[in-house]
Order: C-alpha cells, then sequence, then structure tokens
C-alpha cells in the first residue's frame, strides 16, 4: 500500500470521519422521516463507495499506468455524487431533508485545517494548504453559526444558507484547482513553491476521492431542499 505518513492527528480525523459517514447519512434520512430500510439502504450503498475509494486510493490507481488518470478520477468523483443527487432528486430528497442534518455536515469542515499542519510536515503546497485550510474553516464557521441560531431558536433566511452554499462550493473548486496545480507532474512552482504534494496518497487521500465529493454533494441536497421547501423546515 501507498501511502503517506501524516500526524496523528490527522490520520485519525480523516479515517474516522471517513468511517462516520455512512452514519451520519443515516441520521440525514431517517431524521429527515425517511423509512428505516430507504436510510440504512443509502447509507450501505455509501459505505460501499468508501470501501471503494479506499482500495482505489492505497492501490488501484497506481496500476492505471498513466499517472493523469488518477486526477482525472478525482474530478470525475467530485461530479458523479452531485449529479445523481439532481438526476434522482425525487428519491434523493424527496419534498426536503433536514437542514439541521444537512448544515451539520458542513460544520465539520473545521478538519480542512489540516491541511496546515500537513503543510508544516511539507506534504502539501503552501499557497494549497493556506487557502483550502482558510476556506475550509470559514465554511465550518458559517455553518456552525447557522446552527447555534437554529437550536436557539432562530430562524435563518434562505440567503444565509445560499451563502454557505455559494462559499462552500467555491472553495472546493479553488482547493481542487490549487491541489492539481501543485501536484507532482503538473509543477507550476508558483502554486507549489517547489514543495511535495500528497492529496493522491493514503490517509489524505480519502479527501478527494471520499469526504469532498460527499460535502458537495450535501451542499447540492441543502440547495434542492430549500427549493422545495420554500419554508426551510429544519
Amino acid at each position: 500500500m501507498e501511502s503517506v505518513t501524516t500526524h496523528s492527528i490527522t490520520s485519525l480525523v480523516l479515517i474516522g470521519s471517513s468511517l462516520l459517514v455512512p452514519f451520519i447519512a443515516f441520521g440525514t434520512y431517517r431524521g429527515s422521516g425517511a423509512s428505516l430500510k430507504k436510510s440504512i439502504a443509502i447509507s450501505l450503498i455509501i459505505a460501499l463507495w468508501g470501501a471503494i475509494m479506499y482500495f482505489f486510493s492505497t492501490s488501484w490507481q497506481f496500476e492505471l499506468g498513466n499517472p493523469n488518470l488518477a486526477w482525472v478520477m478525482v474530478i470525475l468523483n467530485l461530479i458523479w455524487p452531485s449529479a445523481l443527487v439532481f438526476a434522482f432528486r425525487d428519491f434523493f430528497i424527496g419534498d426536503g431533508l433536514s437542514l439541521k442534518w444537512l448544515t451539520l455536515t458542513q460544520a465539520t469542515r473545521f478538519m480542512g485545517t489540516l491541511f496546515i499542519l500537513e503543510n508544516i510536515r511539507g506534504f502539501t503546497g503552501t499557497l494549497f494548504a493556506y487557502v483550502s485550510g482558510f476556506g475550509d474553516f470559514m465554511a465550518a464557521v458559517i455553518a456552525l453559526t447557522i446552527l447555534v441560531q437554529t437550536f436557539t431558536g432562530g430562524k435563518p433566511t434562505k440567503g444565509v444558507y445560499y451563502f454557505l452554499i455559494i462559499f462552500g462550493l467555491l472553495d472546493f473548486v479553488v482547493a481542487y484547482s490549487l491541489s492539481i496545480s501543485s501536484s507532482p507532474g503538473v509543477a507550476i512552482q508558483s502554486i507549489a513553491f517547489g514543495e511535495n504534494h500528497s492529496m493522491n496518497l493514503f490517509p489524505l487521500a480519502l479527501l478527494p476521492y471520499f469526504l469532498v465529493p460527499f460535502a458537495t454533494a450535501y451542499h447540492f441536497m441543502m440547495y434542492l431542499t430549500i427549493k422545495r421547501n420554500p419554508k426551510l423546515n429544519t
């Protein structure tokens, strides 16, 4: 298995968060009123997806022959979960999901600050680490602010949710652009600053291959929920 020796905190957070993803999905659907059967089915599908991405990031990607194909997989994997949600919105969204659960997932983006920790250890490019880490931190703060307002009796407006959606997605676009630009083989030195970039190696690879696509899909699920439920059922 090809991997990178990350800080123990980074490994614990990334692996632990990945293992929790199916349970978060279960909570989202069950908490939104979905049947137990549907909630379990979606959770199992996501767990299978996570297992496939684990094997891809640790082994299969290194058997592709052309290393650039791994980046194609990164981009495709970012797109297809959200595309699936849009294509089958009646199944995945229905009349709307719990905005509390959808927002709670975005609040976990504090883990993005781990980029800065791994930059100190020399595993990520400087500009990528600081831009991505700060962007994830701000997205998490916005989400947490919404949650605090919700749980204290407030009623966040649609504009607040849309701001979180737009900011969160733009942060991912910038992060992916910097990640690819500062990767070995692309070598835009103004981006990479000549440093190592190990985002395709386990456990850092769990972010582009699994955690970020899952969080991206949740942005679109939030958008579709708001569109289908103007009263903002939380």
